[in-house]
């Protein structure tokens, strides 16, 4: 899909609850919460500062690769 979005300059709606995929795909995320935009913007700093509750227990509801693997 990123090869395609670079290659054919093609804009993409991707609507999940792994926020972790969406990380993969997108430049720019918004997150909605009961219907509502709560909280949007480039995905790197939505996703390395986030504000809103909401897309903070999306991002710890993900497991970790460690924790997977038995090292934490």
């Amino acid at each position: 899909m990123k090869r395609l979005q670079q290659e054919l300059g093609l804009s993409l709606l991707v609507i999940s609850h792994s926020i972790h995929l969406v990380r993969q795909l997108a430049g720019r995320i918004a997150v909605m919460w009961q219907g509502r935009l709560v909280e949007e913007g480039p995905a790197a700093q939505l996703l390395g500062q986030p504000r809103h509750d909401y897309t903070k227990r999306l991002l710890a509801a993900q497991p970790r690769i460690a924790a997977l693997e038995g090292g934490g």
